[in-house]
């Protein structure tokens, strides 16, 4: 099959989408399929909208038998203000080309006009709906069989913060023009099925782990190495409000205030609210944090091994893909009732949700499993033992190469 993937970021981004479609397509290509990826030049995400942000500066190359070719982001003087005036144009094309944070992408836009045949397209992810909408054309240009994986962002329930960026009708008419839509958990694909699509079109996958790239973490290496003795409160994604770093910061505070000797280490990328946020904070509580960028593999392992509780209390998430990877190493889990979260969690069998930015009960959240070792045991094992039976990406690989198989009629 030739197989074209379009995704906002790549490889070498990290991401929960990101490791999505390097798992999918690599395998396809390890299969003897030929994948091509469309993306874009950014590696931080910020580089959509702000200058001098991080970017890969490689248009082409190959990597494990992918093609990626990448495309450059431009800007719009004014670009956020810009591109809310220029998504309220009436058009459906204008919204999906224009509205915020989409990447404005010409080069990719010529790309469409001129290139290869292909026999499938799939492409990830919302609020970037320019991505969205090159794939929508190129399978119209081709007639070939269309696939989005959308990871909507549902936000919390009686909040629409979130998830009105992720469910204009512009981006809903769009994800109605493919034959299939992949949702990750069964909160997704049900907010589609009460907005009217068929149940046929939907497909629900979620994410996976390889155990064999997760083994190996020494947490005695990772506090050697940051000088950490005490319990660890770990998350790791972009530090960011949305993701609940705030609120996780704050509860820690509380912890603290009683004598609690913890570490919180937060690792990825820092968005500008959060470092505002940040400089904001008196010494006292700065130096019980340990604030970590994109950290290697080795050290997330590491990391892992160590931590004795993930918080992952974002309203953001579609699933959270570092929660499988804690439950790897039997570690509990704390999230928030929020988006995709709670269809990943078991709230009280193998981890523990809170309303998304309630300090209080994160923070006595956080405070049982660090006192209750035996329940936090048993919420990793549990998890664990989930993990395993469940979210692996041999599983879902097969569950996805079959679906490209029959779109494109393929034996």
């Amino acid at each position: 099959m030739r197989c074209l993937h379009i995704i906002h970021r790549y490889w070498p981004a990290l991401g929960g989408s990101e490791k999505y479609f390097t798992e999918i397509s690599e395998r396809l290509a390890a299969d003897g399929n030929q994948v091509v990826v469309f993306t874009t030049d950014a590696i931080d995400i910020q580089h959509f909208w702000l200058k001098n942000k991080e970017r890969i500066n490689k248009p082409f190359e190959t990597r494990n038998g992918v093609t990626i070719k990448r495309f450059a982001v431009r800007k719009l003087p004014k670009q956020p203000q810009a591109q809310k005036i220029l998504g309220k144009l009436p058009s459906t094309a204008a919204k999906s080309l224009f509205s915020f944070p989409s990447p404005i992408l010409p080069g990719l836009m010529l790309e469409i006009r001129r290139s290869q045949r292909f026999d499938i397209v799939h492409a990830t992810a919302l609020p970037y709906d320019s991505i969205l909408y090159a794939a929508y054309l190129i399978a119209r240009r081709q007639n070939i069989p269309l696939v989005y994986s959308p990871f909507i962002h549902l936000g919390e329930k009686e909040n629409d913060e979130v998830r009105k960026n992720y469910t204009r009708k512009h981006q809903l008419s769009l994800l109605s023009k493919a034959d299939r839509i992949i949702t990750q958990t069964h909160i997704e694909r049900d907010f589609l099925l009460e907005a009217g699509f068929s149940p046929e079109k939907i497909l629900l996958l979620g994410m996976g782990i390889n155990p064999r790239e997760l083994e190996g973490g020494k947490g005695e290496r990772f506090r050697k190495k940051y000088g950490i003795a005490g319990p660890i409160v770990c998350y790791i994604g972009p530090k960011t409000y949305d993701k609940g770093t705030f609120h996780l910061v704050n509860a820690m505070t509380m912890l603290w205030s009683t004598g609690n000797p913890s570490t919180l280490v937060l690792a990825g990328a820092e968005i500008e609210d959060f470092k505002n946020f940040f400089s904001k904070l008196g010494n006292d509580v700065r130096s019980n944090c340990l604030l970590l960028d994109y950290v290697t593999e080795d050290d997330k392992r590491d990391l892992l091994d160590a931590t004795s509780v993930l918080v992952l209390p974002s309203r953001s998430d579609s699933f959270g893909i570092v929660l499988l990877e804690s439950w790897f190493y039997a570690k509990p889990v704390i999230g928030a009732r929020a988006g995709g979260i709670p269809g990943v969690i078991r709230d009280g069998v193998d981890g523990i949700l809170v309303p998304f930015g309630n300090e209080r009960e994160l923070a006595v959240a956080i405070k049982k499993t660090l006192v209750d070792r035996k329940f936090a045991r048993k919420l990793g094992l549990e998890g664990k033992e989930k993990v395993l039976r469940e979210y692996t990406w041999d599983r879902k690989y097969a569950v996805l190469s079959s679906l490209y198989r029959e779109l494109c009629g393929v034996r």
